[in-house]
């Protein structure tokens, strides 16, 4: 599993669902506009330590595109375009015009369904691992997988897929960080336990690799790596009103000219609706993964949360996320918190406005790994 940094504060940046089309051609495409402008501001931009912090106020303005197909069609087909262009009040060296385009589609017969997606995403940001105390690293992530579903009979169905991640580093960060590569094959095997719960066998291979980054780290953590996790998984609507995701097992890692590992491995996806009002959300994880300059990590961590709809037009969220890298060939570990509070308003199905806040914080064994960070933003979004 590939470390996610999120960000929070354009959690609610997307337009609100179920707006009229812009242009409707024929029974089943619709075109949308989608637009926001989020004003932002954020105590440690590059997330270093003091004295090295700098705070500065932004303006992002989103421009985009999305297309709808299949509203009456076993093939649908869904792509979004947008580009946010965002500006500095004080650091313009971090201004930035970044593109991202999502695509999803699927295809559903009687006894199988194939789904699959592609996104590209500009990225100019750091992280726990990817650290400048004077600017902002800037890399392109590639995303795309393929997921099929069969039918053997009414109680047994198999699903098999795959995946294709890439990270890729541009201009001079390249001589200092790694392009990776993740190829992933899933492949399971379930039993309807009743009508709402499904269980069974899963197995999945993962493939790694590198390319670039600084010689230290080219020679002293390898080129590839490989992951085997075996397991069972488990999802559905377990209680009346608890939903789930699950699977646990162990993953077996392998690494050229080292030792290979085994550990524990799981993670899980949970939803309760506690009132009409309030929904309850949590997941947990564990894994290896892979850092910025080929570090072999473990990652365990989880996030809980709650949604609470004051009225049809105003909700609201808050989480509290924990996650601990523990980085397997040399002594460093890390701790990060993050809480975040959100309030969203809707008056009407084109228009949504939110606030957001974000507090992250990073503890370290390593000075260099220490930070925190405080970021909150208005938006106004539209979708037409």
């Amino acid at each position: 599993m590939k470390k996610l940094i999120t960000i929070y504060a354009l959690i609610a940046a997307s337009a609100a669902v179920n707006a009229a089309p812009l242009v409707t051609i024929g029974d089943e495409l619709d075109l949308f506009f989608t637009g926001a402008v989020t004003g932002s501001w954020e105590s440690n931009i590059t997330y270093t330590q003091a004295p090295n912090k700098k705070d500065d106020y932004s303006l992002k303005i989103r421009l985009g595109a999305e297309a709808d197909y299949g509203r009456n069609n076993k093939f649908k087909f869904n792509v979004k375009f947008y580009e946010d262009l965002t500006r500095y009040s004080q650091y313009s060296q971090f201004n930035s015009n970044l593109a991202n385009v999502f695509v999803n589609a699927s295809y559903t017969e009687t006894v199988f369904k194939v789904a699959a997606n592609f996104s590209y995403r500009q990225l100019k940001q750091n992280s726990s691992e990817i650290i400048q105390q004077a600017d902002l690293v800037r890399r392109d992530q590639y995303n795309s997988g393929i997921i099929g579903t069969y039918d053997f009979s009414d109680k047994l169905f198999g699903e098999v897929g795959f995946n294709w991640f890439w990270e890729k580093f541009i201009g001079e960060w390249a001589d200092i960080y790694s392009n990776q590569m993740i190829y992933t094959v899933p492949v399971s095997l379930f039993y309807n336990v009743t009508e709402k719960i499904a269980a069974g066998l899963t197995y999945q291979y993962r493939y790694t690799t590198f390319d670039g980054g600084m010689t230290y780290a080219t020679s002293g953590y390898g080129n590839s790596r490989n992951d085997h996790f075996g397991g069972v998984t488990i999802r559905g609507i377990l209680l009346p009103k608890l939903s789930a995701t699950a699977n646990a097992g162990v993953v077996y890692r392998s690494v050229d000219n080292f030792e290979n590992e085994t550990t524990f491995s799981f993670s899980a996806t949970l939803g309760y609706e506690l009132t009409e009002k309030v929904g309850l959300f949590a997941r947990g994880f564990r894994d290896y993964g892979s850092g910025a300059q080929r570090q072999s990590q473990t990652l365990t961590g989880g996030e809980f949360g709650v949604n609470y709809d004051f009225s049809d037009y105003i909700s609201s969220v808050a989480s509290f996320t924990y996650q601990n890298v523990d980085y397997n060939w040399y002594d460093r570990n890390d701790d990060e918190y993050i809480f975040r509070a959100g309030l969203i308003y809707k008056p009407n199905k084109f228009i949504q406005i939110s606030a957001n806040y974000r507090y992250l914080d990073n503890a370290s064994n390593l000075r260099t790994g220490c930070y925190n960070d405080h970021l909150v933003d208005l938006t106004f979004s539209v979708r037409y």
